[in-house]
């Protein structure tokens, strides 16, 4: 089909939500579909009355029989007529419409000037006549220079401007003119006397224009939108008055109101204006924002909140802002409150004190909001069920993904060790390719959870049952160590709701990994789908140096190698930390080297937040800690990382002007045992809070004496800018270089090695820590991890392609 798109060119010109529909609408038609189109454009002035009876006259002209068909979206365009003619509604002019009654002015014009009275009358008998058009603009013709009207005929907005549009989109928009009705929002259809009474209208969302959105941080609130008063901006910045929070609100747009807005928002340093923002800006500032407050009156659609959506972020707004109430759903993907200041900085609190419930949102959203995307748009608008998404639009073809179902016997979400972390961050990232599902154990005391915990990845997690807890708890008595993994073999089946969730999703899945090897046979016992086993160590050679040197100890060790054996045997293919990993189980198990891919650890560069040395000094000096010198170590309740704390221990003695700071779960397990007092511990923490102190410390230690493959933590560092001692076992794997990415030591020089690094001059720190953030970023960036494994699976005999 030949199609055109009828749209009114604003006069003077600007550009708004309409320009971008129609433009995106042009783009589908032309590169998703057969069919072939074009925007067609008349200058439409409405300033004052004439201006826009003007721009009505010519629209009512336009010849487009040419066309197949025609497309219009807004005033006075649908005035053109064609017989085969789709609406798709942005809306009517409002302020004759449905924000009239703000103007106080009567909604008919009264008056005894005979010339207005038979106008009146003749409006009154020709409802949805396109054949009296001619008539009724000569008849308008001859008002417009007649000497006797009253001066408050042509008054704008006024009672018999209105009369008069109304009677025109009556004829515009009549049943008899239109073949299908379409609306960018249930908003938009439910006001009154926007479309014909008993029509059929479709509500089709239409999406940004922006071309890709990403979910970043969540440091700041972020707005958008023209400044002017029906953005209400004012209303948040009247709200941030009352934010307790140190969060700042970042506003991009400019508009009339701008000078008033900065006024009211005086000398509040949270508050920042961008001013104009383009595309590529704007992408990232949606995705590092943590929220989006939105809360326009009675607004129509509101794209800003499919864009914030779609960067992962939940949404502030009102009960009477509009179209944003038909995506914001209260706790699920943000809240929709009073149009109050203190509500809206209630919940801007709300949202800042609870960071992972308001991430949990912003993936909801996202998911609520995926589908709406040109192709689907098009091809509702235009009654087309088939998706022109293939190569060859006479054989469209539209793939189904593969799905990937993950075992483990810990919770992922949120992040805090680093198993978690590489669980979350690898299968995040191949959730572009696949659809994947954690299924999870959690501790009996905690609650069961099913959520989408990134885009496309999601998270089934079972609290263990009660018996299967004190089994468990049994056993680890009698060692003295945790035993959840190396024990699940014997235990898993004692918990029938983690059976009963695996075998859901293993059921819509293509491949099964086996995260660490200790749910293989729970894995067994429901399905004979492809298995992948991720070992993210030597599982045998880890157990080792953590199980006790007796009788129950050996028993344990023997189970961990029976199952590791059985995993490497069976699986389709393996993940490994490192090629030292890879080459330890083919020596141990004699596993065929060309089903071992590397999949490395690697860091989230996007969320890491790299500080130069010089502003490190500088963020000490604001905290008035530049006299202090502190280093760091980053572990969970790990045996490699409990013997590395207890080195620490021996440092800080050696170093009592040295303070020691240890972040994560390890620290739980010195909670009773004395310590030097320069020796703190944080626990396990938010990823904000890991930050902090990331930006205030001096170095990050790796003291781990014993394991296997590669530790998370100093691609961390590294990624940080923080200058980094470890022992060789600590930097194993990785590939890095003593003194030109950090200082690899044997764990008796650490102490040395820390009181050079104190004394060492800026410069050569701030060259190492460039040199060690530029390795990561080529070597270690999940992103690429991701795509590299991809890569190699697709080449192989995996069963990836179709």
């Amino acid at each position: 089909m030949q199609i055109a798109i009828i749209a009114p060119s604003p006069v003077p010109f600007c550009i708004g939500g309409a320009e971008n529909l129609w433009w995106g609408l042009l783009k589908s038609i032309n590169q998703d579909t057969p069919h072939q189109a074009d925007l067609i454009k008349l200058p439409s002035p409405e300033m004052n009355f004439w201006e826009l009876i003007d721009s009505y006259r010519s629209f009512s002209n336009l010849d487009l029989t040419h066309f197949d068909l025609v497309i219009s979206g807004k005033y006075p365009g649908w005035m053109v007529q064609h017989p085969n003619h789709i609406c798709y509604m942005l809306h009517r002019l409002r302020g004759l419409y449905d924000t009239y009654h703000f103007t106080r002015y009567s909604e008919s014009y009264s008056s005894k000037n005979r010339e207005i009275t038979t106008l009146q009358q003749f409006l009154r008998s020709n409802q949805g006549n396109r054949n009296a058009l001619k008539e009724f603009f000569e008849r308008l013709e001859r008002l417009r220079f007649s000497s006797n009207c009253p001066g408050d005929a042509f008054q704008f907005p006024g009672p018999l401007i209105r009369e008069l549009v109304h009677f025109l989109d009556g004829i515009g928009l009549a049943t008899d003119a239109i073949k299908k009705y379409a609306a960018i929002s249930r908003n938009v259809v439910k006001r009154e006397t926007y479309f014909p009474l008993g029509s059929a209208v479709e509500v089709i969302y239409p999406p940004s224009n922006i071309q890709s959105f990403r979910k970043g941080s969540s440091d700041y609130l972020f707005t958008v939108g023209r400044l002017d008063s029906a953005k209400r901006i004012s209303l948040l910045i009247q709200a941030m008055k009352y934010v307790k929070t140190n969060i700042q609100l970042k506003i991009a747009g400019t508009g009339p109101d701008a000078d008033y807005l900065k006024k009211l928002a005086g000398e509040d340093e949270r508050i920042v204006f961008l001013g104009f923002v383009n595309d590529q800006e704007i992408t990232n500032i949606y995705a590092d924002s943590l929220a989006v407050p939105y809360v326009p009156y009675d607004e129509d659609y509101g794209l800003v909140t499919i864009e914030a959506m779609m960067s992962g972020k939940p949404v502030l707004t009102t009960t009477d802002a509009g179209g944003p109430n038909e995506f914001v759903i209260n706790g699920e993907t943000g809240y929709s409150v009073l149009p109050d200041p203190q509500a809206l900085a209630e919940r801007i609190d709300y949202l800042c004190e609870h960071r992972d419930e308001a991430q949990q949102m912003g993936l909801t959203g996202r998911k609520l909001v995926a589908e709406i995307n040109w192709q689907n748009t098009v091809a509702q608008l235009l009654g087309e069920t088939k998706s022109f998404i293939s190569t060859s639009l006479s054989n469209p073809v539209v793939k189904k993904r593969k799905k990937i179902t993950v075992a483990l016997t810990f919770p992922v979400f949120p992040p805090r060790g680093g198993g978690q972390s590489r669980v979350f961050h690898l299968y995040g990232h191949l959730a572009s390719q696949f659809d994947v599902e954690l299924v999870t154990f959690t501790n009996a005391d905690q609650d069961v959870f099913r959520g989408e915990i990134a885009p496309n990845l999601y998270e089934t997690r079972i609290p263990k049952s009660q018996k299967h807890q004190e089994q468990e708890w049994l056993i680890e008595q009698k060692v003295g160590v945790p035993v959840t993994d190396v024990i699940m073999p014997q235990l898993y089946h004692l918990t029938p709701a983690y059976m009963e969730a695996l075998k859901a999703s293993v059921e819509s899945s293509d491949f099964v990994v086996a995260c660490h090897p200790y749910l293989l046979p729970a894995i067994q016992a429901l399905t004979n789908k492809p298995i992948w086993y991720e070992a993210q160590d030597v599982e045998v050679e880890l157990k080792k140096g953590i199980l006790p040197n007796n009788t129950m100890g050996h028993e344990l060790l023997e189970i961990t190698r029976k199952v590791e054996n059985e995993c490497c045997f069976l699986s389709q293919l393996i993940m490994v930390c490192s090629i030292d990993d890879g080459k330890a189980l083919h020596q141990m198990y004699g596993v065929d080297l060309s089903k071992i891919i590397e999949v490395p650890n690697g860091v989230d560069l996007e969320k890491v937040n790299y500080v130069e040395m010089e502003k490190r000094y500088l963020n000490k000096q604001k905290l008035g800690l530049a006299g202090s010198f502190t280093a760091i170590f980053l572990g969970s309740w790990h045996s490699p990382n409990l013997e590395a704390v207890r080195h620490i221990f021996k440092m800080a003695q050696e170093l009592p002007n040295v303070n020691f700071l240890v972040i994560g779960s390890v620290g739980l397990a010195f909670r009773d045992e004395q310590r030097p007092a320069n020796v703190g511990f944080m626990g396990a923490v938010d990823e904000e809070t890991k930050d902090t102190a990331f930006e205030l410390v001096d170095v990050a230690l790796n003291p781990v004496t014993f394991g296997s493959g590669t530790n998370l933590k100093m691609l961390e560092y590294f990624a940080s800018g923080i200058p980094v001692i470890s022992t060789p076992i600590g930097a194993r794997g990785l590939g890095i270089e003593d003194g030109k990415h950090c200082v690899v030591v044997e764990l008796e020089k650490f102490s040395e090695a820390i009181a050079h690094i104190k004394c060492e001059d800026l410069a050569t720190k701030q060259m190492r820590v460039e040199s060690a953030r530029r390795y990561v970023e080529e070597k270690f960036d999940w992103q690429a991890i991701a795509n590299n494994f991809i890569h190699e699976i697709t080449g192989k005999s995996f069963n990836f392609k179709d």
